[in-house]
């Protein structure tokens, strides 16, 4: 009987630590595309060495959601950045990713 009660009780645990982790990767896919707005809207105004740096952050970004254990809240960050830069400023995404 016992094993049945932390059978339930860790499948509860489980059940709210996969809720946790979507919500946590939801949010940073808004940040992500946050993020990516952000970068679009000032790139014109930016030397090629603030634009790296602005794409080194994004990096740190990712790599912070990865030091936590938060892979699948790093890969929304990161989708949601690309995506938004080839959605908004093809141009700019192929200089990026050279595409």
């Amino acid at each position: 009987m016992n094993i049945k009660i932390f059978l339930a009780l860790a499948s509860l645990a489980l059940v709210a630590c996969s809720d946790s982790e979507q919500h946590m990767a939801e949010e940073s896919s808004k940040l992500g595309e946050a993020d990516a707005r952000r970068f679009v809207e000032s790139a014109p105004g930016m030397s090629v060495m603030q634009m790296e740096g602005a794409l080194v952050e994004i990096r740190v970004n990712e790599y912070a959601y990865r030091e936590a254990g938060h892979d699948r809240a790093a890969d929304a960050y990161v989708s949601a950045f690309e995506t938004y830069l080839k959605e908004n400023a093809d141009s700019l995404a192929k200089l990026i990713f050279n595409e």
